[in-house]
């Protein structure tokens, strides 16, 4: 029997578009679960300024919200000092890996998953092949 080159390109050329689609998934699908999970709507064209508007005074609760803003600024010892103050207390025994992980290191860790399932699938199903080819 001859040798056939064209199930070498035939199988390569599957291989490529199957390469193809799941890059298109990867791209396209991260990207639409972004954006379908964004809760903020677009934010609404603002009308221009017209001549028969006018700006109101500040209320007085906008004034002495200012102030201790400034007061705030001006005595900065109140502050805390170290982040853990600022983000609550930490309870270093019941630390969750899932909750460190944030989505896009989920997208990237589901990528990888992917294409590994991919190569392992490849690799098993060439050996396969081969195998069959050398008991021929």
């Amino acid at each position: 029997m001859g040798l056939d080159l064209g199930r070498p390109a035939l199988t390569r050329g599957r291989a490529l578009v199957l390469a193809g689609v799941v890059t298109a998934a990867l791209v396209v699908l991260p990207g639409a679960a972004a954006t379908a999970a964004d809760p903020s709507p677009a934010p609404a064209p603002t009308p221009g300024p017209t001549q028969s508007a006018t700006v109101a005074p500040p209320s007085q609760q906008q004034i002495d919200d200012a102030r201790s803003a400034l007061d705030r600024l001006r005595r900065p010892a109140k502050a805390p000092k170290t982040l853990a103050e600022v983000s609550g207390p930490t309870h270093p025994k019941s630390r969750s890996v899932g909750r460190e992980i944030s989505d896009q290191a989920w997208w990237t860790l589901g990528a990888a998953l992917l294409v590994v399932l991919v190569l392992s699938e490849a690799t098993r199903i060439s050996v396969r092949r081969a195998k069959h080819r050398r008991d021929a």
